[in-house]
């Protein structure tokens, strides 16, 4: 898993493809998840946040879709100009998780007014998005617990019925939290389960788990993860992995000879809807981008450190 390492008690660490055009409604929704690694350029002014906000929109890495998740939206202005750029294919938004009350049907879990850091995650639709709900886990570890990370929850309305979209961002590893990730990962995934049970979302409506899980698909973590979910394994194709020092310029920076991991997850609930799906993971590259930095300058070929997953009914 990419680790976070806590530099300061607020910091958050270092941590073109287009899509193929949309498909009629009646094969299933289309849904990407992508984590776009705009950490707040308070603590980190030199990843080209601004940039990539634009890039990602001009070089066409999300279009196509139905539903967009994104993740690691933390500085306030890049994400606001990311969703704005998006809004043409993606009207229908809602605002990113904890970052205030407004614009919500409900805000739940422990939302906090002191937390430093917002939760990062934003969900966008073609199609009108019926309900908006917010919900903030319990306080994490390391990094992470000076954030309000959590889960957005959407029902959508496509035109083959509701839609229900949960986009999350889950603990990430770190060296202050020592070994409780996994531990707190463990709990946040029942809180998004019990979410769903209590919703009692009927049986014929898609209900999918987007985001950045922070799990590699390969532990036996992941296994655990979707037994806690009631989640379908899709059938996976494209890149091997989301999070690749080896192909990714960005990942290779912060993390050089690690492996790679497939992090990012489009998994649908068991029981509803269409059980077989396929997650492509796509190695996209942008045109160069280049920040510089004590005099030296560093220059860049991808849009985020992680890659994007894009998942439909098989």
């Amino acid at each position: 898993m990419k680790i976070r390492i806590a530099f300061t008690s607020l910091a958050v660490v270092l941590s073109g493809l287009a899509a193929p055009p949309a498909v009629a409604a009646a094969d299933g929704p289309r849904i990407a998840s992508y984590n776009v690694f705009m950490l707040p350029r308070s603590l980190f002014p030199n990843w080209g946040q601004l940039e990539r906000a634009d890039l990602l929109a001009s070089e066409g890495v999300l279009a196509g879709q139905d539903v967009v998740v994104v993740q690691e939206a933390f500085d306030n202005e890049a994400s606001q100009r990311l969703l704005d750029n998006l809004a043409g294919d993606y009207p229908h938004q809602t605002p990113v998780l904890g970052r205030s009350r407004d614009g919500w049907d409900a805000t739940l879990g422990s939302y906090s007014d002191t937390r430093p850091e917002d939760g990062g995650v934003a969900v966008l639709s073609r199609w009108p998005v019926a309900e908006r709900v917010q919900y903030v886990f319990g306080p994490g570890c390391g990094a992470d617990a000076t954030s309000n990370k959590g889960f957005v929850y959407t029902r959508i309305d496509s035109p083959t019925g509701p839609v229900h979209v949960i986009g999350t961002h889950l603990q990430a590893d770190d060296s202050a939290c020592g070994d409780r990730a996994p531990g707190v990962r463990a709990g946040q995934l029942g809180e998004i389960a019990q979410f769903v049970r209590d919703r009692a979302i009927p049986a014929a409506e898609p209900v999918v788990v987007a985001g950045d899980l922070n799990i590699d698909a390969a532990a036996e973590e992941f296994t655990a993860a979707l037994t806690t979910l009631g989640a379908t394994a899709p059938e996976t194709t494209g890149h091997p992995f989301s999070y690749d020092p080896a192909t990714n310029s960005v990942a290779a920076y912060q993390a050089p000879g690690w492996p790679g991991q497939q992090l990012d997850h489009v998994l649908p609930l068991a029981g509803h809807g269409q059980h077989s799906w396929v997650s492509e993971t796509r190695a996209v590259h942008s045109p160069e981008w280049s920040v510089t930095s004590w005099g030296q300058t560093y220059t860049y070929t991808d849009f985020s450190d992680h890659y994007p997953v894009f998942a439909h009914p098989a």
